[in-house]
């Protein structure tokens, strides 16, 4: 029996089923007819697009917290304050640090919010998150206002649709973006279908900052 390969496996099994976990507890409220109503209609009484996003980096943080597990890096929610300790960043979905931080805002015991401001040079990599994004929606500017912060800027989809993906990952790419995910595709022509491969990269691309962390 190769027990390397089973091990593998284990890890993979477990990391698959957070995926799975929040493609359910997102798509219920991206699919429902009801809600997708609403939003076409932009009518009073929908569920905040901002509420959404923001749903979407705290389950990421989550899952990148379990995948770091038992590593030296971080993944919190905040903005990275620049060498002279003078200026912050653009907020920042997701952080992926090294231990500690200068500032914590409301970091009790039961947090409503939990925002940290980083030492940019504790920075490793930061990831901006979208709900439904259109290859139209991708953000130039993030990019170009984070550079001088942080080298590795992520760019992070709940979902897209499946034609879109191609354009989005291109766009973002050539306005700087060094990686592209989503977790899954969905559109009125066709059903959800997780992104499992690209899940199963990001979590390689996640494991591996900690890898590099510990060779500098």
């Amino acid at each position: 029996m190769n027990t390397n390969s089973s091990t593998g496996r284990l890890v993979q099994l477990f990391y698959e089923e957070r995926l799975m976990k929040m493609i359910a507890d997102f798509s219920n409220w991206r699919i429902d007819p009801f809600i997708r109503q609403m939003d076409a209609a932009r009518k009073k009484g929908r569920i905040f697009p901002f509420v959404r996003g923001l749903r979407l980096s705290a389950h990421l943080i989550y899952a990148i917290r379990e995948i770091l597990e038992g590593t030296s890096l971080k993944a919190n929610w905040g903005q990275l304050v620049d060498r002279s300790g003078v200026f912050c960043s653009r907020e920042c979905d997701v952080v992926i640090h090294r231990d500690g931080h200068i500032g914590r805002w409301n970091g009790t015991e039961k947090p409503i919010m939990d925002f940290r401001f980083i030492e940019q040079k504790q920075a490793v990599a930061v990831i901006s998150c979208k709900s439904y994004l259109r290859s139209g929606n991708v953000d130039s500017e993030y990019c170009k206002l984070m550079k001088p912060f942080v080298k590795k800027i992520w760019l992070f989809a709940e979902c897209c649709s499946p034609q879109s993906v191609k354009n989005i990952r291109d766009k973002a790419l050539r306005f700087g973006y060094k990686k592209f995910w989503y977790l899954y595709t969905w559109s009125k022509q066709k059903d959800l279908e997780p992104n499992k491969d690209g899940w199963k990269e990001f979590v390689k691309e996640v494991r591996n900052l900690d890898k590099e962390h510990l060779e500098k």
